[in-house]
């Protein structure tokens, strides 16, 4: 069984991988840790958890008696635990999983978590992985056929997202005995409680950058739009506007080929809704081809919009997470991540 700790256990993130990971068949949970929920009954942290887990919030996470450790919190906590723990981690062969953004420049050795792009380096002796961000989670699958293809030409790159949003989007558990109104999946961001926020510029930056990893000739430029739906709970809708002037039989015979042995990503023949993929490890991708009077991209290009939707909570978090899990200990990519779709 593989031995698994938790860092920020406040987080929406962090709950997410504890109902995941209590019913992975190869997982251990051993420590989940939060130096400001320390003591608390984590059935008590985390909503829907009474009957399936005892077991109390630690203060702290050392490297001993784990094998894999997930940073969920503020990028400053996974740098300060990284700061005190790396040498230990390193000299054990801890595998460490970063969902708080602190890494993904590739510092500390971190292996972008996207796995239909990375999923070689991941499975071949990596030992840590940081996840993308919720939108880049949404974005990079609707751009990846693409730019494997090198078919990421000039022109530019609309991105509009539509993520879930509620007054307020703490992402702190509420003190008060939680209403039948309220629902534990509606922060804004699932990774961190306070600072951590979605940034338009911070998304177009990463996608950009692992677009070039893909596609060196790449340039962009690769602007995102984003919005947020209070009427959501959960979820993230990216509308991708892309040139591209081969036919709309060939892009997805592209799409197809890219995704065909992925677990996870699908194209698909209709117009996809969060309702799809809510509560599941799923980005549904749709194509078609736009007038481009309703688009920004430059006049000229016939512009080829992808309509991409995911759970910002699992395949934009703990769900890739666990997915990068399984890679570098060699499971099934999809152990545990089989999950039943919500709204149906």
């Amino acid at each position: 069984m593989i031995k698994v700790g938790i860092l920020g256990a406040e987080t929406a993130a962090a709950g997410e991988l504890i109902r995941i990971l209590i019913n992975h068949p190869d997982v251990s949970l051993k420590t989940v840790a939060s130096e400001s929920e320390a003591g608390r009954e984590v059935s008590g942290l985390h909503r829907g958890l009474v009957g399936d887990i005892d077991m109390t919030v630690s203060a702290t996470l050392d490297c001993a008696g784990h094998e894999v450790v997930f940073l969920c919190g503020e990028p400053w906590m996974a740098r300060n635990w990284m700061q005190h723990n790396d040498a230990e981690a390193r000299e054990c062969g801890l595998k460490v999983i970063d969902l708080t953004g602190a890494f993904r420049d590739g510092s500390m050795d971190m292996v972008y978590g996207f796995p239909e792009f990375n999923r070689k380096a991941l499975v071949r002796g990596a030992l840590r992985a940081s996840v993308p961000s919720v939108i880049a989670s949404a974005v990079e699958p609707a751009l990846f056929p693409l730019a494997k293809n090198n078919l990421l030409a000039g022109g530019g790159i609309q991105v509009s997202v539509t993520m879930a949003g509620v007054d307020g989007g703490s992402g702190m558990l509420p003190e008060a005995p939680v209403q039948s109104s309220y629902n534990v999946s509606t922060r804004l961001d699932p990774v961190a409680p306070n600072e951590h926020r979605p940034d338009a510029e911070a998304a177009a930056a990463e996608v950009s950058a692992c677009m070039r990893l893909i596609q060196p000739s790449f340039a962009g430029p690769l602007q995102v739009t984003l919005s947020r739906d209070g009427a959501l709970s959960r979820g993230v809708t990216a509308v991708v506007d892309v040139p591209c002037s081969i036919s709309l039989s060939e892009v997805r015979r592209l799409f197809e080929e890219a995704y065909e042995d992925h677990g996870f990503t699908f194209p698909v023949d209709f117009v996809p809704v969060v309702a799809d993929v809510a509560n599941t490890n799923k980005c549904l991708v749709s194509l078609e081809y736009c007038d481009t009077r309703l688009s920004g991209v430059s006049a000229g290009h016939p512009v080829l919009r992808i309509t991409s939707v995911t759970d910002n909570l699992l395949k934009g978090a703990a769900g890739t997470a666990v997915h990068c899990m399984n890679l570098l200990f060699g499971l099934s990519e999809r152990t545990a991540l089989q999950l039943k779709a919500s709204a149906f």
